[in-house]
Parts: structure tokens; sequence; C-alpha cells
């Protein structure tokens, strides 16, 4: 058990050294790209397919960056793919100049979707929405914001028209 969770750290450290080294291609899926993170602890457990960071985290996967308390990497059965990744606490995640916060975040990554709870903003440029869950569609441009009965979805969307 110890023996597998050494080499799983050392296979997250080969990871992040080699994030560093390359420079990921535009046209390669952000799900296909290395996962750099950086966090105060990390604990592993092999048998449950569970790593988790806490303590001032940060992963970065080509262009999108996710900022938390404690994230929570779960692998698929038997390999070394992640399947998904949860964030708490203080979330804050960055892809260009979208930028979304909560205080949760799951982050599906074949999917390359972000679902956002826990009082969720999303702003892009000048635009804002909140609502009780936003959904991000990291690869598609998309977004779903839901609220419970009795709350509104707020937005603010600015003119794309001609600038001087």
């Amino acid at each position: 058990m110890l023996k597998n969770t050494i080499i799983l750290i050392c296979a997250l450290l080969c990871l992040v050294a080699t994030a560093g080294a390359q420079d990921p291609s535009p046209a390669v899926p952000v799900a296909e790209q290395p996962i750099e993170i950086s966090s105060d602890r990390l604990e592993g457990d092999d048998a449950a397919g569970v790593v988790r960071f806490q303590g001032s985290v940060v992963a970065r996967q080509g262009k999108l960056t996710i900022y938390a308390e404690q994230v929570t990497l779960f692998y698929k059965p038997g390999s070394r793919e992640f399947d998904r990744v949860e964030a708490f606490q203080s979330v804050r995640i960055v892809q260009g100049n979208r930028v979304a916060t909560s205080d949760k975040a799951v982050y599906f990554n074949q999917e390359g979707r972000v679902v956002l709870t826990g009082s969720p903003k999303v702003h892009q440029g000048d635009d804002f929405v909140q609502g009780d869950e936003i959904t991000v569609f990291l690869n598609e441009e998309k977004s779903i914001v839901k609220s419970r009965q009795g709350n509104r979805v707020n937005a603010i969307f600015h003119p794309q028209g001609a600038k001087p």
C-alpha cells in the first residue's frame, strides 16, 4: 500500500516536472494536457483511486487554473487517468478572461464541464452572472445557470458593438 502511494506520488511529480517543460498546443484538448498541482500537503490512496491536495492549492491544466484550499482528484478505476476534480473552500477558476468563484467546484475532465455551487459567480470581461448553480462547458463557450425556487439568476451583459 505504501509502495503504491509512493509510486503514485512519483508519477505525479514526474507529471508536474514534464508539465513545466512542455508548451501544450492550443489544439490539444484540455483533458489531454498535463496537470501541474502545488499545495501544502498531499495524501494519496491508491486503493480508493484518490489523491487529495490541501492548503493553498493551485492546479493548472493547459490554460485552466483552479485555486482552492482543498482539491481532490478521483482516478478512473485501474488507470492513472483522472475522472473528476473536486475543489472546496474559496474556489477560483481562471480560464483566459473568464473567472469563476464559488464554495465548491466539480470539474468533469472528459466532458470539460465545471459545476459550481455555493454562491457561484462567473465574470468574463465586464460581463457577470450568478445563481445557485452554474455549469460551465469549457470546450463549448456555453454555460447554464440555475436558481432554486424563490431565488433568481442575475446577469449583466455589455453590448459587443463597434468601439471607437
